[in-house]
């Protein structure tokens, strides 16, 4: 996988094309979401037992809310360049690892 990345990279610095590095990183990045995101919401649905409704709609409300956020911020670094969406999409996982770590249980 690493070798195709590499030249993916290679492809588009000597080619020219700005649409190829960012498209595989994205596709990257979904499809990983569809590994971690159903157990991330299993861990919280069972870290709320009492409450199972409340829970869903805080999870609900937060990912809401948290992507209405981040989109005017990607927003505010420019619109000519996938930099600033590369940065909001490294920071956000890596803020919750860090809020993951910071709550967990021992």
């Amino acid at each position: 996988m690493r070798e195709w990345l590499a030249w993916a990279s290679v492809g588009q610095a000597t080619i020219g094309s700005s649409m190829t590095l960012p498209w595989l990183c994205l596709l990257i990045t979904v499809s990983a979401f569809g590994l971690f995101f159903p157990a991330v919401i299993t861990i919280a649905q069972s870290r709320g037992r009492a409450a199972p409704g409340a829970t869903s709609a805080l999870l609900g409300g937060g990912q809401i809310l948290l992507g209405a956020a981040a989109s005017p911020v990607v927003g505010m670094f420019g619109t000519q360049s996938p930099a600033p969406m590369a940065a909001v999409m490294a920071v956000s996982p890596t803020m919750g690892t860090l809020a993951a770590i910071a709550t967990r249980r021992t």
